[in-house]
């Protein structure tokens, strides 16, 4: 029979483990995601055309905007929402940010980075003349 030491312990454990997985998915309760995530450019065309698609979950309704960070640009703005899609066209010539913000107090919620990459293709060696080494 186990002692009332043990018992009280083997709760004790329990319950600690209860707490602890109930506080990680509340933490994890809201997610936002940011698609794609990265647009290519080149010399000849510096600036990237991408369709960005914005992802918000939440398990309490919330009132959120979203921001250009760097430009001070609100894109969009949700009342009370659990969740929501939001897709647009946008011109991008540099690595920009993004941020889910409340409306109420100005906070920053959640934070999405695009980012530019810059494509430089080799350069090719031209062949000259015929590879006699066949032997």
């Amino acid at each position: 029979m186990p002692s009332k030491h043990y018992s009280s312990s083997l709760w004790l454990i329990a319950t600690s483990l209860l707490i602890i997985s109930n506080l990680g998915a509340k933490a994890q309760a809201d997610e936002w995601r940011l698609t794609p995530n990265t647009c290519a450019v080149t010399g000849e065309k510096p600036a990237c055309d991408i369709d960005l698609l914005f992802e918000y979950q939440s398990d309490i309704p919330q009132s959120l905007c979203i921001w250009m960070a760097e430009q001070a640009v609100v894109l969009a703005c949700f009342e009370e929402k659990l969740d929501f899609k939001y897709q647009i066209q946008l011109t991008l010539e540099d690595d920009t940010l993004f941020e889910l913000r409340d409306p109420k107090n100005n906070n920053t919620i959640k934070t999405g980075l695009v980012k530019v990459a810059k494509f430089e293709p080799a350069n090719s060696r031209k062949r000259r003349g015929l590879n006699w080494n066949l032997l």
